[in-house]
């Protein structure tokens, strides 16, 4: 694994956009403490209503994903498609991450 610092695990994870390729982070919840492991997305548009956040995510060091395992498992579930994507975006701190998968290359993530 290769050693990189938050910074620059966010701008990876920024680089997936165009291409809208899966990516894989373990980061620890804000909330709880808890360590989570998400294969997540970005620019995904399904699912979305209308207007904007109260807020700006990155003045919180928030990157907005989709979660797209919980979308699967929500389908599988008998929940509706347009639903299931409602209820799959999530949020990671990016100075929470751990590890990080872009690309099939594994990183860790260094503590400041």
């Amino acid at each position: 694994m290769k050693l990189i610092n938050a910074q620059t695990a966010a701008q990876l994870i920024e680089d997936t956009r165009a291409q809208g390729s899966i990516f894989t982070a373990t980061f620890t919840k804000r909330t709880t403490g808890e360590v989570r492991t998400m294969n997540a997305r970005l620019n995904v548009k399904r699912g979305q209503v209308g207007g904007t956040l109260g807020y700006d995510p990155k003045a919180y060091n928030l990157i907005s994903v989709y979660d797209v395992e919980n979308a699967k498992r929500m389908k599988a579930l008998g929940m509706d498609d347009e639903t299931a994507a409602k209820k799959s975006y999530r949020m990671i701190a990016a100075d929470a991450l751990i590890s990080l998968t872009v690309g099939g290359t594994a990183y860790t993530v260094e503590k400041a």
